[in-house]
């Protein structure tokens, strides 16, 4: 799951009040909400990570004969306040990971920034000399003078190792890039019979709690979720 990628936060849970034709599942102490329409099914969970933003669990089920199409981007999430509704946009999967790497590349550019002024501060020591001196008429007096020198291979050394870290946050990167990738759903046409899963990420705070509905449509069918966050 991406979650485990970070300290988990809170799952939410289904409103047993949900009306449709729901149900809940519960696995491994995490609780499912399925749909079953006409043609199509969808199961349903949210996770939401301490450092991350609302990620959906979803798997869809086509049990017509005609083929349909699951597209997350169709996904509708939204908020009540009284009467006021708050809408929140969709990640694709392309769009979360172009966005994941904005960021990444954005820190490595800002470390790269901080470790070349600290090489190049490197580079250079001072020493100090401390000396007594005694005049004609007999007072005594401590001088002290320092001495700046630049050595160029320290600078390199440092750059080298800097260099060396980078690659691998780099590599780090893209291979967290790749897992994630591959746990993110995107759309699919599905054949009677045929089901998908995986992660949908939505765009919200980090510090988002709040109760939320979940529109899923697929081929004439549209899911309708009311989940809690079990904080």
């Amino acid at each position: 799951m991406l979650a485990t990628a970070c300290s988990h936060g809170f799952y939410y849970r289904p409103d047993p009040f949900t009306t449709g034709q729901n149900n809940i599942i519960i696995n491994n102490g995490v609780a499912y909400a399925i749909s079953q329409k006409g043609e199509t099914s969808v199961i349903l969970t949210a996770i939401k990570p301490v450092d991350g933003e609302l990620e959906l669990r979803i798997g869809y089920v086509n049990n017509n004969a005609n083929r349909v199409d699951a597209i997350p981007e169709q996904i509708q999430v939204y908020t009540l306040n009284g009467k006021k509704l708050k809408s929140y946009a969709v990640y694709s999967a392309d769009q979360y990971i172009n966005k994941l790497q904005r960021k990444q590349n954005f820190a490595m550019a800002v470390q790269a920034f901080s470790d070349g002024y600290n090489n190049t501060a490197a580079g250079y020591s001072t020493s100090r000399t401390n000396a007594a001196v005694v005049s004609s008429n007999g007072s005594y007096a401590v001088g002290s003078s320092s001495t700046t020198t630049y050595d160029a291979s320290k600078v390199s050394e440092a750059d080298y190792r800097s260099r060396q870290e980078l690659e691998h946050v780099a590599t780090n990167f893209a291979q967290q890039n790749q897992n994630i990738s591959q746990q993110l759903i995107r759309s699919n046409t599905l054949l009677k019979g045929q089901s998908i899963e995986g992660y949908v990420i939505v765009n919200t705070s980090k510090s988002f709690k709040e109760k939320i509905y979940v529109d899923v449509p697929i081929g004439n069918d549209k899911h309708e979720f009311m989940l809690i966050p079990n904080l």
